[in-house]
This record gives structure tokens, sequence and C-alpha cells, in this order.
């Protein structure tokens, strides 16, 4: 897990769905579909919470036995691929 503390790039416009978030990238003009997980995370990495920070709120939000931190980190590095997330 990193230290960093992953936070939105500037831009973005996000719309809640019924399953997830969409989110326009005005300046690729990429439209994003997230998941609800990959929306809680984006939601939740505000640039002041770590990724083990967002591994334990997501086990908090869906009141997981262990905190998922592999596929919290994972989730990271895709938005950051997709350049949602710096």
């Amino acid at each position: 897990m990193s230290d960093e503390r992953p936070e939105p790039v500037d831009g973005l416009d996000v719309h809640e769905v019924d399953d997830g978030l969409v989110v326009y990238h005005a300046d690729t003009d990429r439209v994003h579909y997230l998941n609800p997980t990959a929306a809680v995370v984006l939601t939740l990495a505000d640039g002041t919470r770590t990724e083990g920070e967002l591994a334990e709120l997501v086990r908090a939000a869906w009141e997981l036995d262990a905190a998922p931190q592999a596929e919290v980190h994972e989730c990271v590095d895709q938005l950051r691929a997709e350049g949602v997330l710096r």
C-alpha cells in the first residue's frame, strides 16, 4: 500500500447513476463509468487519505471482515492510468 494520498484531477464532471458514477473528463474528452466500489474510492480519494485508509473505509462501507487493500490499490492504479486520479 502506498502512503500517497490520491485525489481527483481537475476538470471532472461527476454524475451519480443507479450503479455507480459517470465521470466526464473535459481535458481528455473521455467518459468513465465507475462501478459502486470505484465510485466510493473516487469519492473518498480527496487528497487527505492514504490507500490504506481508503481500503479501511471500503471495508466499513460493505461491512467486510478485512480491508480489501489489494483491490483498492488496483482500483487507484487504474483510476490513475485513466487520468481520473493523481
